[in-house]
């Protein structure tokens, strides 16, 4: 379903929960004690103790249900300090597997893809599955999306009912009241992602969700990620300049209308006046206000550039078969590589620029961690050096000297692997 900005828009039937999800005691109990079996591989039940922050007695009356349910076994005894040698308990990854999908940017740079994945409880990729973002309307992307999970499936070897559920990794605003998201292709400004969902729940027997491709990302740093970001309690992921995913004392936050996140300006509508002297009117590189887009502008800028000054010689053009119109970020970073000036000077100006955005960010939520991901990360050291010197010269000391900000440590995989450790969550919540 496709409808344009300003018409009427049919609520979707469907029973979506528009309020924040609470979880129950029993809930954030059975999340606390089967993540501390999850990242301790082999743990004690003393162990879990300490990290859950639970007594003994009430992390062994959790366990013996999870024995019975056959998603935890025991494996063995631990090493003795004394007394009785305590017995170790190990997550059975075989009980169910998820699957992640990130439906990509609907900006079409050469990269642009989308991915899926299969994951089990405890983190691990059994398998993936990369295709080439188009432009199409969003009832071909979901046809899409349905191929891949069979082709999913079938690297694995797994069984369809060996799926628990599926989660979905989207670009752009999400209305959840409508069921609907906003700007998640080119050339359709809203769209309706409940038959996508309705289709997943049918092919696999089992729940699938839809979130903010940069809400999945924190999560699957969180979740799976390696350094710094798996532990943090504060953390925000960078979509580029347009989006992120926000962590906030160890949960992911998604404001009242779980629509939290936005780094960009809402548009005018066509016809609506705006005040062109303002920075934020137009998609100008004066503005942190404004997203210049996945790859941050910096091919457009060099274009641009280059056009202006024919004569110029740049290892960029080479990389791009001497044709501006062929220069993608790729071009750039390749050129960088080889010590082109123009390439090195448009990382660094761009860098400089993210760093304000950031700065921002934290000053405003003091975070441990800012990881960086959708396809930046790669542009590489001399960009994050100066993404590190700007935040420098614009946040406060106080919150700088406590942050580290990052690459991703999951790379193109990131969305796809939050989307699928969202679903294995949510089923250790109801366990």
């Amino acid at each position: 379903m496709v409808c344009q900005a300003g018409q009427e828009v049919v609520p979707a039937m469907r029973n979506f929960i528009v309020k924040e999800n609470r979880l129950s005691e029993k809930e954030r109990r059975n999340l606390g004690i089967l993540d501390a079996i999850r990242r301790g591989g082999e743990i004690s039940r003393a162990d879990i103790s300490r990290i859950a922050d639970l007594n003994i007695v009430t992390v062994s009356n959790y366990v013996s249900k999870y024995i019975k349910d056959k998603i935890v076994f025991e494996t063995g005894l631990d090493i003795s300090t004394g007394g009785r040698r305590p017995e170790l308990l190990k997550l059975n990854r075989q009980y169910g597997y998820s699957i992640g999908i990130d439906l990509g940017s609907p900006h079409l740079t050469a990269d642009a893809a989308i991915v899926g994945v299969i994951m089990d409880l405890s983190g691990k990729i059994l398998a993936k599955e990369k295709v080439k973002k188009e432009k199409e309307s969003f009832d071909k992307l979901t046809g899409k999306v349905l191929d891949m999970t069979d082709v999913l499936v079938k690297k694995s070897g797994l069984r369809g009912s060996d799926i628990k559920g599926a989660g979905v990794g989207i670009w752009g605003v999400i209305d959840r009241y409508r069921a609907m998201v906003r700007y998640a292709i080119e050339n359709e400004q809203i769209v309706s992602y409940t038959n996508l969902l309705d289709q997943l729940e049918a092919r696999f027997g089992a729940p699938a969700l839809i979130e903010h491709d940069a809400t999945l990302a924190a999560f699957g740093e969180r979740w799976s990620g390696i350094g710094a970001g798996s532990t943090a309690e504060n953390l925000i992921f960078l979509c580029a300049d347009s989006s992120c995913g926000l962590i906030v004392k160890g949960e992911l936050y998604y404001g009242a209308s779980k629509s939290a996140g936005e780094l960009n300006l809402n548009p005018p509508y066509p016809g609506e006046e705006s005040a062109p002297d303002n920075c934020w009117a137009s998609y100008d590189y004066g503005c942190c206000l404004r997203s210049r887009g996945i790859d941050l502008g910096i091919p457009s800028r060099v274009r641009t550039y280059l056009e202006e000054h024919p004569g110029e010689k740049s290892l960029i053009l080479e990389a791009a078969g001497g044709m501006p119109g062929n220069i993608d970020l790729n071009c750039v970073i390749e050129a960088a590589e080889k010590g082109d000036e123009l390439a090195k000077k448009a990382i660094e100006d761009t860098g400089a620029y993210l760093g304000v955005k950031i700065a921002f960010l934290i000053n405003l939520f003091n975070p441990e961690v800012v990881i960086v991901g959708r396809g930046v990360e790669k542009v590489g050291d001399m960009f994050f050096s100066a993404v590190r010197r700007s935040v420098r010269k614009w946040a406060y000391e106080e919150s700088v000297k406590v942050v580290k900000i990052l690459p991703t440590s999951l790379g193109e995989d990131v969305v796809a692997a939050g989307a699928a450790a969202l679903v294995i969550q949510n089923l250790f919540a109801k366990v």
